[in-house]
Parts: C-alpha cells; sequence; structure tokens
C-alpha cells in the first residue's frame, strides 16, 4: 500500500469540473447592460471565459489593465459574479 507524505488535494476548476462560462458570461452581459452597452451572444463570451476578467473586460470593453477604469470596471464585474455564482 502506498502511503502519501501530502495532506492536500488540489483541483483545477478551470471549466473542467465546473462550466462557470455561464456565470461569467452573466457578470459581464450585466455589467455591459449597466454602461449602457449591448450584451454579447454566450457564443462568443465562452472562449475567452477561461482568461478570466482581464480577457472579458477585453471582449466586453475593449480595455486592458493599464486603462485607468479597469480596476473599478474589475471589481464591479467580480462583485457580479461572486453573487451571482
Amino acid at each position: 500500500m502506498f502511503i502519501s507524505p501530502f495532506n492536500v488535494v488540489l483541483f483545477d476548476l478551470d471549466g473542467t469540473l465546473v462550466d462557470t462560462a455561464p456565470d461569467l458570461g452573466f457578470a459581464l452581459n450585466t455589467l455591459l447592460e449597466q454602461e449602457g452597452k449591448q450584451p454579447l451572444d454566450h457564443a462568443r463570451i465562452r472562449p475567452v471565459a477561461s482568461h478570466g476578467s482581464a480577457g472579458l473586460l477585453k471582449l466586453g470593453f475593449g480595455i486592458e489593465k493599464e486603462d485607468p477604469v479597469y480596476p473599478a470596471l474589475q471589481q464591479r464585474f467580480l462583485s457580479l459574479y461572486a453573487e451571482n455564482i
């Protein structure tokens, strides 16, 4: 019998075990609508969902992390995501 010296189990939750793309898409589309923009089709969001908030905000708003409005939009996006998981 093999006894492991580790007491930890790690899971990779990047969409392999849990499909978070719909929740991330909901958060992005809600933020877009709050900002007076049109929501995006889920087919456009799904391939970018694995890039996290940076990728999704770039897709939806055309901004990079260096943009001055990025931190505030990211915080709102993350709040929307957390409230609707």
